[in-house]
């Protein structure tokens, strides 16, 4: 094979690799797409994952190797020459590569809740007609490199420019931008549960009026409904003759007590006189905590003593200023304590409740800014802030609540809405940023080559951080006036795997940095 087609030949096998590992967007030509939705004449197999991806919930998971029984190549022999056609296959360990865990630490992960939800097309499996494997997956881009790994010793010399020119290399400086970091999760609109009440009667009786209406806007202490209750009458009747005893002991004790200084009564007379005034007096404060514990205030108790009320109008009130939301009030209807007969809420604020993936709460924090898009309403925009961050997760869809308030004086918001949330969670911080092309998996470690000179490649392991969708941010292991190997970067990850590749076109050097 002469060198120039050696090279053409090399270029287009790292491309076929490059969209089988994710780290290039592959779409599959005209005549795959048709197959794919057709008979299985591609890869000769039957039940073809590739091909009818409703296989995948037919046949269902193997727990022995952690794959969807429809790609699992240890209980299919079938599928080895299908995985081999589409480029995905790790020669050393005899699995897909795209099942390979010794190479690709995780790659498995995206397979562990198989069983739980219900399976759809190209949901676990790139189909030809949509072959987009997603490069950096949440456990790649957390993984720390290997502290044992000597990686970084290596220096890849080319045999000359046009080698490298050839090759298709292209590069991209180290850039260091202002970048926001955020992430989404769907949120129910809820009232603010500390300006939301429900109110029922402090005790049984007929409904006699409803002062009220929908949507009318009430303040506190306004009278909202009127409930006749034979508690309330009976309760005041306790209070007037309690009050009346509690006289009458006051007088008799003072009269036993001046008989006494004048030796007309006996001790015994003074001390019986003074318990009874005791006991009448307890029997009062009852009487009186009685009326309270119905709704009266102390003002009003003090009033039924005074006047001899005997009333037995209970009058319910608005608790605070809000609009009246629910009315379940119907006059001449009985009504008991647990009776919700008028729910009103303050509709100035309102909390969002986002569904926040478990294995992102751990970027969330109190006082975080939330930009909130509500259905319906996609053309506005509202923002808020983080309150408060729920302790348990849900146990049916591995997620964690968090509550956001928003303002609401024009009232947008509606309770039992749903929209988008979007948490900030930085803002504008500066941020070290390579393209995501030019990060590969070495193995233990996420790397990326530094162009030292037109001939000399040296591998960095790095720190990921924020997924910014063309870029990822690097943490630490590289700096802002570097230059890094973007196209071609997967031909300098096998050098490190080789001693060379062709005739004299690339050497490995392994050096102390």
């Amino acid at each position: 094979m002469n060198f120039k087609l050696w090279i053409r030949v090399a270029i287009l096998a790292i491309a076929a690799s490059a969209g089988t590992y994710g780290y290039l967007r592959y779409t599959a030509p005209a005549e795959i797409v048709n197959a794919a939705t057709t008979a299985c004449d591609k890869h000769s197999v039957n039940q073809c994952p590739f091909c009818s991806p409703e296989v995948f919930e037919a046949m269902g998971f193997c727990n022995g190797h952690g794959v969807p029984e429809a790609i699992c190549t240890r209980c299919r022999n079938d599928l080895e020459e299908a995985f081999r056609s589409e480029n995905d296959w790790c020669q050393g360990h005899g699995l897909p590569e795209s099942q390979c865990a010794k190479c690709n630490p995780g790659v498995l992960d995206k397979w562990k809740d198989f069983s739980k939800p219900k399976p759809t097309s190209n949901s676990f499996f790139p189909i030809p007609d949509r072959l987009q494997v997603t490069a950096f997956s949440s456990a790649r881009i957390h993984q720390q490199p290997a502290l044992s790994c000597e990686t970084e010793q290596n220096v890849i010399r080319l045999s000359s420019r046009w080698t490298a020119k050839s090759a298709g290399l292209d590069f991209a400086p180290v850039e260091i931008r202002k970048l926001r970091e955020s992430l989404e999760a769907p949120a129910e609109i809820q009232y603010d549960a500390q300006r939301h009440a429900r109110l029922a009667p402090r005790a049984s009786g007929v409904v006699t009026e409803v002062r009220i209406d929908l949507g009318q806007q009430v303040m506190a202490g306004d009278v909202i409904a009127v409930v006749d209750s034979a508690a309330l009458g009976s309760a005041k009747s306790a209070l007037l003759q309690a009050s009346a005893r509690a006289q009458l002991w006051e007088k008799n004790s003072t009269r036993e007590n001046l008989l006494l200084e004048k030796k007309l009564s006996t001790q015994k007379d003074a001390l019986e006189a003074e318990t009874k005034l005791m006991e009448s007096r307890i029997d009062l404060q009852a009487a009186e905590q009685r009326l309270q514990n119905l709704g009266l205030s102390k003002e009003q108790v003090k009033g039924v003593r005074e006047q001899g009320d005997t009333s037995s109008l209970l009058y319910l009130t608005a608790p605070f200023d809000g609009v009246v939301i629910e009315i379940d009030a119907v006059i001449g209807e009985q009504a008991s304590e647990e009776t919700i007969l008028v729910s009103i809420a303050d509709t100035s604020k309102m909390w969002a409740m986002l569904d926040v993936d478990a294995s992102e709460i751990r970027k969330v924090a109190k006082g975080q800014p939330v930009l909130l898009t509500v259905d319906g309403q996609m053309d506005q925009t509202l923002g808020g802030l983080v309150t408060w961050i729920s302790t348990s997760v849900d146990p049916r869809t591995r997620t964690i609540k968090v509550r956001a308030e928003f303002d609401n004086s024009d009232g947008s918001l509606r309770a039992r809405g749903f929209g988008i949330g979007r948490i900030i969670t930085r803002d504008d911080s500066a941020a070290v940023l390579i393209p995501k092309e030019s990060v590969q998996w070495e193995g233990c470690c996420n790397i990326a080559f530094v162009r030292r000179s037109a001939t000399e490649f040296v591998p960095r392991k790095l720190f990921l951080g924020y997924d910014a969708g063309e870029y990822i941010e690097v943490l630490r292991g590289l700096q802002g006036d570097e230059q890094v190997v973007t196209q071609g970067s997967f031909l300098l990850k096998t050098e490190l795997k080789k001693d060379s590749i062709g005739a004299g076109c690339c050497e490995v050097d392994h050096l102390s940095q």
